[in-house]
């Protein structure tokens, strides 16, 4: 089994020979696949998925990857519910033809069993819709992860991600009606007022379950996930995914930063991550006691101060905001009991032989005083520049704004799964977070280097230290342009020391790394309507196992039809047969 294989030559020379092709179809859907798939095949991930296998499927009349592509196609499309596969995906021969289905079999079906039963009342496409379904529920837990973790593997050694990484790890709920067979169970307190006004206490009982990822925050990708159930606790599976993470990235690349929110804040785990020598960032809770040494510490400490200026509104109506945020710092704190090596029988450590952190004591943030007080981050990063540990904690949040919320809202992340079972939503989830993946990654790698540069300028920021005692203010000079190493950073993520991975003077000019910024914001939704916009005019042809694009006065010219008015961006008949190596002196 195979994909088409596109050779615009091949076809066009087929066309102008006049030996005939196998089909002509409008470029729709079949525009997206074109290049994703070529991109499958550059980053050896095509291989990898053909890997794939359903042990727990009997008598298996197609391929597994023909069960991989076609719901992968199904996530990417944005198809929603299985019976719509007929008529959006399976009888789209363009579509059906790249996966390497023939044009007999989309109009026919795979087999002829039962074709005295159907009927015009219901037209039977390819395969029945629930058949897709069944087969990708089946698949195991094991070879799931192991389709979702090769497959960022096959991205890292791309050179998809930069060879030092920042992540971020954070979980949704998928809620599910009860009825799902194996979901779990979890009950959530809040708070409403009623007609008179009056506060109530509710208790709502939600079932289902639970995804965590690890996010990288430059590409926006997912590395690793884990599916629990919906009531359980985020933080006991923290360093599973940072090492598997870390083994799917390796060689090209490792997790040097880390930011997490208060579900992940266990000391165990925290200082396993400082011993594999990764620098955390997590925000304390405010029941902590280093929360209030943290606090009471950062009264004497100096204020820094950034002033950003924001400009609102266009033209004559434009005008501009200072924005300020202003943090303190605290070093040396040591009143985290449970962040320390683990204990041992008839052992006690004493405060002062515990591991030291460092704190940023968040005060003021974008012109707004945080609910309920400061907010602490705490850090095994030095703060010397306090300001890199407050953005990378502030990158947090798109783990939620880019990859949660767009894959619920385009990729039916929580809804319309194949199944309503565990295998079912596991399989959703796990086929969702991989297409976004390599989604992602394609559409990084496709975008031209000059368009949307990862380095957009930023506006004017003013640095300050000020004294309390005193009120002296020492103005700071202008730091350097932001890297890409993270999203929201003023300065580059420069945390420590690192002579050894210094480059040498000699080391020629590296290329822009891949970052989601080169999309300038545009979602999944955006992209297909201007992929839709671009291909409109174009056709693709098919000839045996290759394919060919052309617009449709390309096409014309090709088949020997006499155009009289050709867009001039195409050259005359004699360029536009030269140019698919059609002319005798072609090379």
């Amino acid at each position: 089994w195979h994909v088409a294989e596109r050779d615009d030559s091949f076809v066009a020379q087929a066309l102008v020979s006049g030996s005939g092709v196998d089909g002509v179809h409008t470029l729709d859907e079949a525009g997206l696949l074109d290049g994703f798939f070529v991109f499958l095949q550059e980053t050896k991930v095509l291989s990898h998925w053909q890997s794939f296998h359903l042990a727990a499927v009997q008598r298996v009349f197609l391929p597994a990857i023909t069960f991989v592509l076609l719901y992968g196609v199904r996530v990417l499309f944005g198809i929603g519910s299985s019976n719509a596969l007929p008529q959006l995906l399976f009888s789209n021969v363009a579509v059906m033809s790249l996966i390497g289905f023939t044009a007999y079999q989309v109009g026919h079906g795979l087999s002829q069993r039962g074709a005295a039963a159907r009927t015009e009342a219901s037209d039977y496409v390819l395969m029945d819709p629930q058949t897709l379904a069944e087969t990708i529920s089946q698949a195991s837990i094991e070879e799931l992860e192991r389709l979702f973790n090769g497959t960022i593997h096959c991205l890292a050694a791309f050179g998809v991600f930069m060879a030092e990484v920042m992540v971020a790890v954070d979980g949704t709920p998928v809620v599910t009606p009860a009825t799902y067979v194996g979901c779990g169970c979890q009950r959530k307190k809040h708070t409403r007022r009623n007609r008179a006004g009056v506060a109530v206490k509710e208790v709502q009982v939600v079932f289902g379950w639970r995804l965590i990822v690890l996010v990288e925050l430059t590409t926006l990708i997912p590395l690793a996930l884990k599916i629990v159930r919906i009531q359980s606790h985020e933080a006991p599976y923290l360093l599973e995914l940072v090492r598997q993470a870390q083994h799917n990235l390796e060689p090209t690349s490792r997790i040097r930063w880390l930011v997490v929110d208060r579900a992940y804040v266990d000391g165990p785990s925290l200082y396993a991550l400082h011993e594999l020598g990764i620098k955390f960032v997590v925000i304390a809770k405010t029941n902590m006691k280093i929360y209030a040494s943290a606090r009471r510490l950062s009264q004497r400490s100096l204020i820094h101060e950034r002033v950003e200026s924001c400009t609102h509104g266009h033209g004559s109506q434009a005008w501009t905001e200072p924005v300020v945020s202003r943090v303190r710092t605290v070093t040396d704190l040591r009143d985290w009991a449970a962040y320390r090596p683990p204990t041992q029988p008839g052992k006690h450590l004493a405060r002062r032989d515990r591991p030291a952190l460092n704190a940023v004591v968040v005060q003021q943030w974008h012109n707004e005083t945080p609910a309920g007080g400061a907010r602490v981050y705490l850090t095994n990063l030095s703060v010397t520049n306090p300001w890199l540990v407050a953005d990378a904690y502030d990158d947090r949040s798109w783990i939620e704004n880019g990859l949660f919320r767009q894959n619920k809202q385009f990729g039916r992340l929580t809804r319309w799964f194949p199944q309503k079972s565990e295998a079912g939503v596991r399989s959703h989830l796990v086929f969702v977070m991989l297409i976004f993946a390599v989604a992602t990654a394609y559409r990084l790698w496709d975008k031209p280097s000059g368009e949307n540069p990862a380095h957009p300028t930023q506006p004017p920021v003013t640095y300050r230290q000020i004294d309390p005692q005193t009120a002296e203010v020492t103005e700071l000079p202008t730091p350097p342009p932001a890297s890409a190493t993270h999203l929201a950073s003023h300065l580059p993520l420069l945390t420590d020391p690192q002579p050894e991975l210094a480059p040498p003077a000699s080391t020629p000019e590296m290329l822009p790394p891949l970052a989601y910024s080169l999309l300038d914001g545009q979602g999944t939704a955006r992209w297909r309507r201007e992929l839709a916009q671009h291909n409109r005019d174009k056709v693709i042809v098919f000839k045996d196992h290759r394919y060919g694009i052309f617009e449709t006065h390309e096409l014309m010219v090709l088949s020997g039809i006499p155009v009289r008015d050709v867009p001039t961006h195409l050259g005359s008949r004699t360029d536009i047969l030269r140019r698919y190596a059609c002319l005798p002196n072609s090379p």
